[in-house]
């Protein structure tokens, strides 16, 4: 006899599959190019227009869903690329240089392209598309980490985090857009590197030693 779900877990299961299916297809054909219908088909049989609705308001609200699900993910394998940074290395190195490295990494990834940097300006608008609570709340932890041992320069952080955010999500787009993906990715990580050098003060013998590095 098959175990009974409750309606709680009945919910979440058809949203998941709704999401699922729509990540899917948002990144194989575009958000333009996807119907509802499609969606519903892919997700499960007995899954109906009526549930893209009623989960989601419309197919706009289901692609920001996907979109900020996406952006969650980008952001968990920033993180863990920095958590799994050489400890040996300085913290400019660790956090810094690292965070570049796998930022243009996961930016050329074609599902990450299509549904942040090329679906998401167009389907959210550019404003919405670069505000994410999480990812600010990740850059404000970086640079509050450099400020403590004295390696950011005496910048207020809100206007500086504000800005480097908007860099990076420009360059998530520049790389999208390239023609050349590799060369986009080679020029861009050369360019952002060479913006963020330039915040960047030697720190003081003995707050490097206050912090353990």
């Amino acid at each position: 006899m098959a175990d009974r779900i409750t309606k709680a877990e009945q919910y979440e299961r058809t949203r998941r599959a709704l999401l699922d299916a729509a990540r899917e297809l948002f990144a194989e054909q575009g958000y333009a190019n996807t119907s509802t219908e499609e969606i519903v088909s892919r997700a499960r049989s007995k899954v109906t227009r009526g549930a893209v609705y009623y989960h989601f308001r419309d197919k706009a609200g289901l692609f920001e869903a996907v979109y900020n699900e996406e952006q969650q993910n980008f952001l968990q394998f920033i993180a863990g690329r920095v958590q799994d940074a050489d400890a040996e290395r300085d913290l400019w190195q660790r956090l810094v240089v690292t965070t570049c490295y796998a930022f243009v990494e996961r930016a050329a990834d074609p599902h990450t392209q299509r549904i942040l940097h090329i679906d998401g300006p167009a389907v959210l608008g550019r404003t919405t598309a670069t505000k994410t609570g999480p990812g600010l709340k990740l850059a404000r932890q970086m640079f509050e980490a450099l400020v403590s041992v004295g390696l950011l320069k005496p910048l207020s952080l809100d206007p500086l985090i504000s800005l480097l955010w908007a860099l990076f999500f420009e360059a998530g787009v520049y790389i999208a857009n390239a023609a050349d993906t590799a060369a986009a990715q080679k020029d861009m990580l050369a360019t952002m590197l060479e913006i963020l050098d330039g915040l960047r003060v030697e720190p003081r013998a003995d707050m490097t030693e206050e912090a353990g590095i």
